[in-house]
């Protein structure tokens, strides 16, 4: 099992993000994207197709220190800095994810998802390869990290409760393909989704 999980928001914090979500869930409406899908789009919900024009983590910056050291301590073998882009789901009645997994370099990048609201059953279900697929439970402020390859999906909700997430990806500068470099530059018109996280205070330099 390929799945790293350990608590990371606390409930006061997940307040403060649940009300984040909605905010810019409303922004990203105001601004005519709430209908926006790429080809192939896993999900229909507003925030995840719309992942690129924002960033969870520019929003929350002590939070990044927070990741940065989670990293740290739980994959000291990556290669820094790490660029990373983060947004945040919302699933309501009806709505989940397709099986999907993210681009980028086998053991050098890496998915993450923290639970923050919302029905805690049945959870997120993850496919090794050759292996067969298995649910985990979510848990209020947990952190779930797993390999970009790894296949996963959640389940469409089933009620009136919205169930909200932190989504984010990880990638070792290094392994950065030059197919991926207009998508990550900071001047980008488009893709507004991107830090670039360090570890240098946490080296004592």
């Amino acid at each position: 099992m390929q799945l790293v999980e350990l608590p990371f928001f606390s409930q006061e914090e997940c307040d403060e993000i649940k009300t984040y979500a909605y905010n810019i869930e409303r922004e990203l409406t105001d601004q005519g994207f709430d209908k926006y899908k790429s080809d192939g789009a896993a999900t229909d919900a507003i925030t995840t197709n719309n992942f690129f024009r924002y960033n969870f983590f520019q929003a929350f910056p002590h939070h990044a220190d927070r990741l940065a050291s989670f990293l740290s301590q739980t994959n000291p073998n990556l290669d820094w800095p790490i660029v990373v882009q983060s947004w945040v789901n919302i699933y309501r009645n009806g709505q989940g994810i397709k099986w999907h997994n993210h681009t980028g370099t086998i053991g050098k990048s890496f998915t993450a998802n923290i639970f923050i609201s919302g029905p805690i059953k049945p959870g997120i279900t993850y496919k090794e390869f050759n292996q067969k697929a298995y649910t985990v439970e979510n848990k209020v402020g947990y952190i779930h990290m797993i390999p970009c390859e790894l296949h996963h999906s959640v389940p469409a909700v089933e009620g009136d409760e919205d169930r909200i997430t932190v989504g984010i990806t990880m990638h070792s500068y290094q392994t950065i393909q030059r197919d991926m470099l207009n998508q990550i530059a900071f001047n980008s018109r488009m893709y507004q989704d991107t830090i670039i996280l360090t570890k240098e205070h946490f080296d004592g330099a």
